[in-house]
């Protein structure tokens, strides 16, 4: 089982919609051997996901009702195959680390700018990146799935 990482930074708007978004089009292709997860560099563990990430969320049909964030730990970093931060300076926290990768690295799309205090049109346009970004990286891995 190899895993995917999405980092932000308080695990409660943008790295929740990444991963539940990209467990989503996993299930949807029919990918299993993919774990995907999420943290953030400052979170507070058990936070619930941000009002707004809910209702953008939910317009794609994906419930966030018993998602709760949690701190990215040294266990976490250790067991992940790949990190994929929402931003370059995300990234910068965990520099020397191998795996670490943008939004943008990972995708060749953009990184993910930080819907935080905005109102829900900020939140869904922040979806649309990390959906587009997503469809990107479940096309690389049915590509590449025997090797991943």
């Amino acid at each position: 089982m190899k895993r995917i990482v999405f980092v932000c930074t308080g695990n409660t708007c943008r790295s929740p919609m990444a991963e539940l978004v990209l467990k989503s089009k996993f299930k949807q292709a029919g990918i299993k051997n993919v774990r995907v997860s999420s943290a953030g560099l400052s979170a507070v563990d058990g936070t619930k996901i941000s009002k707004n990430s809910a209702k953008a969320l939910k317009s794609l049909g994906i419930k966030s009702y018993s998602f709760r964030s949690k701190r990215l730990t040294a266990e976490i970093v250790k067991r992940a195959d790949m990190i994929i931060c929402m931003t370059a300076e995300h990234k910068r926290y965990l520099s020397g680390i191998n795996g670490v990768y943008t939004m943008a690295e990972a995708t060749g799309f953009t990184d993910v700018p930080d819907p935080y205090g905005g109102d829900i049109n900020v939140y869904m346009h922040t979806l649309d990146i990390i959906e587009r970004a997503c469809d990107i990286i479940t096309q690389k891995i049915l590509q590449i799935q025997g090797d991943f």
